[in-house]
């Protein structure tokens, strides 16, 4: 359900991106995506890295439940609060017109969902499917505004793509709440809460871990509004936007596997059987879809968008091209946070971070879109796989060939979709659908998709609890 969810949730967010690109066009849709960014940064702040150690609190103490609910929910909600307020007093202060003032506290109203979202609650429950309806909905009822609004005004400002973000989280929450309440869940925001200090003070690392992620996501927009141009911000927004499908199927993946390494942190051989099985999935579904999105990106941008969006492709297409490797590696911080190491996660993201932020100063002025695009992918890298030398110390799990099968698989569909698209100058759309048969004949040469192997993925992620253990 919960890929079902992704994928319905992936073509929801394509129909919104494809009305507001084309109606705002790419500089409006830049100033968008500009708000949008720093939107994302206070929102890391706002969360306080609380839902991912809230998933790992629950799955290990399940009978404190509603005070730690509580403890989350006042601290979101105080960090919300001051951040909606902050944006409206400081959009006072500078000399926007009245409709920019309008979008930026539209898009701030997404602030004061948050401390209502159930993610968390449903994750250490290992009911991550009942958050799609929520997730799924709220994309719907945006798409379905933003396209009234655009049929009903002849056309869109910045101001109706940002009230539309924000009507997306407030449907989300009230689609979940009624689920939980089903679900039998005994919720009081303002109940008696339980160590809110000590749930602040470990967060904390997860929180710096998170912003310097999403700095490294989304500080490339905001440094390009400030260093480039208008145009260059809106074909890197737009392409950071195609992303997003794969990070919420990343995201979702991830949320998955939380609490159920987190229950076996204190088993040693459980824990190390559990991510010897993930890692090897990981890579099956990430690898052939990054690669594929870089042959489709060819394929696709100009018809769905405009030849206007043509600087699109390749911010894109190096975007995609670094998920064949952390699209599994990312695993690695993920484990040693379920076994108690927040701080290796947070200082491999910090060094990605600085690095992506370095290279941002300086590719973008001259690159442009690009450059951001460049900037972004050796951060991704470097915060992936930084925390590597520590998790291999800890775990030595020898499945590495079978990663490099994946990979080699399916960079060589790569390699074949190049040259029948330029060499052989086959249409494009013949060589993605032949790239893509020579990927899967890889892999199943290699012997990574058999039935059985398959069975396991599949089972891995319905129920994940009885499959990762020898």
């Amino acid at each position: 359900m919960l890929l079902f969810g992704s994928a319905s949730e992936g073509l929801a967010l394509l129909i919104f991106l494809v009305v507001a690109g084309r109606a705002l066009g790419p500089e409006g849709f830049g100033y968008y995506g500009y708000l949008l960014s720093i939107l994302m940064f206070v929102l890391v702040v706002t969360n306080w890295g609380l839902p991912s150690i809230v998933v790992r609190e629950l799955a290990q103490r399940p009978e404190d439940e509603a005070r730690i609910f509580a403890s989350m929910f006042r601290i979101r909600a105080s960090l919300a609060a001051f951040f909606f307020v902050g944006a409206l007093f400081v959009t006072t202060l500078q000399p926007h017109a009245p409709s920019d003032r309008l979008a930026v506290t539209l898009i701030f109203l997404y602030l004061l969902f948050v401390p209502f979202d159930l993610a968390p609650l449903f994750d250490a429950h290992k009911l991550s499917r009942w958050d799609v309806p929520g997730r799924l909905s709220g994309r719907v009822a945006s798409v379905v505004v933003l396209l009234m609004l655009w049929m009903v005004k002849g056309k869109l400002t910045v101001a109706d793509v940002a009230a539309c973000a924000s009507l997306l989280m407030l449907v989300n929450v009230l689609v979940a709440w009624r689920i939980s309440r089903r679900l039998g869940f005994s919720l009081r925001p303002l109940g008696p809460p339980a160590d809110t200090r000590r749930l602040m003070r470990v967060s904390a690392y997860v929180m710096w871990g998170n912003l310097m992620l999403t700095t490294y996501l989304y500080s490339q927009t905001v440094l390009l509004k400030w260093l480039s141009t208008m145009l260059e911000t809106g074909y890197y927004s737009m392409a950071a936007r195609l992303l997003m499908p794969l990070y919420v199927l990343k995201g979702i993946l991830y949320r998955l596997l939380l609490p159920i390494v987190s229950e076996a942190a204190y088993d040693d051989a459980a824990f190390t059987a559990r991510l010897q099985r993930a890692l090897p999935a990981l890579t099956l579904i990430f690898a052939p879809a990054a690669v594929l999105g870089v042959a489709g990106a060819e394929v696709v941008i100009i018809p769905i968008f405009g030849r206007e969006y043509s600087g699109t492709i390749l911010p894109l297409q190096i975007g995609l091209i670094h998920f064949v490797v952390t699209g599994a590696g990312s695993l690695f911080g993920t484990a040693l946070l379920a076994a108690g190491d927040q701080r290796t996660p947070a200082l491999g993201l910090t060094a990605g971070c600085v690095a992506g932020l370095g290279l941002s100063l300086l590719l973008i002025p001259p690159y442009g879109a690009v450059g951001a695009a460049w900037s972004a992918f050796a951060a991704a890298i470097i915060s992936a796989w930084a925390p590597f030398p520590v998790f291999s110390r800890r775990w030595r799990l020898g499945i590495g060939w079978r990663m490099v099968r994946i990979v080699l698989s399916s960079l060589v569909g790569l390699t074949g979709f190049y040259v029948l698209a330029h060499k052989v100058m086959i249409s494009a759309i013949a060589a993605l659908g032949v790239s893509a048969v020579i990927i899967l004949i890889g892999l199943w040469l290699s012997g990574e998709i058999s039935r059985r192997k398959l069975d396991v993925l599949i089972s891995m992620f319905k129920k994940p609890a009885q499959n990762l253990d020898p």
